[in-house]
């Protein structure tokens, strides 16, 4: 399905931390020429609350990989996008996973992110099905990556 993957926000703030493993998924689809989507309420929702050097090492990897691009809003269309997401929601959901899921929705890829729950209410509220993976180090954990 996917020709690239779009990160949530927990994956950016477990890479601002220092998480090997995710850093190892970062360079391994890197390394394969895997394109990667960083919508940007999820990178400045990242940001949010971490030291000048974790923003450092996460703004690094955004602007020097040359897989990640971040998922911008500066058109009408992208606007429209986000309320489209946001309007079929059955109750509100946050903006960051609102722009996430207008964004995979947008490029037909799938979220990865290492928290499943986090996306519980968001899946629970929208009238469609959200691709997600969960990136995990865990073994033989079903449908995990």
């Amino acid at each position: 399905m996917s020709a690239g993957y779009v990160l949530d926000d927990t994956v950016i703030h477990a890479y601002a931390h220092g998480d090997p493993n995710v850093s190892n998924l970062i360079a391994v689809l890197d390394a394969r020429d895997i394109r990667i989507a960083v919508p940007f309420l999820a990178l400045a929702s990242s940001l949010a609350g971490l030291s000048e050097d974790q923003r450092a090492q996460v703004n690094g990897a955004v602007d020097n990989l040359a897989t990640i691009q971040i998922a911008t809003l500066t058109t009408t269309d992208d606007a429209n996008e986000l309320a489209d997401v946001q309007a079929s929601a059955s109750e509100p959901i946050d903006l960051s996973a609102a722009h996430t899921v207008a964004v995979a929705r947008y490029l037909d890829w799938e979220i990865i992110t290492t928290d499943r729950a986090r996306w519980a209410d968001t899946e629970a509220r929208m009238p469609f099905a959200i691709s997600i993976v969960q990136f995990t180090d865990e073994p033989d954990s079903g449908n995990d990556r």
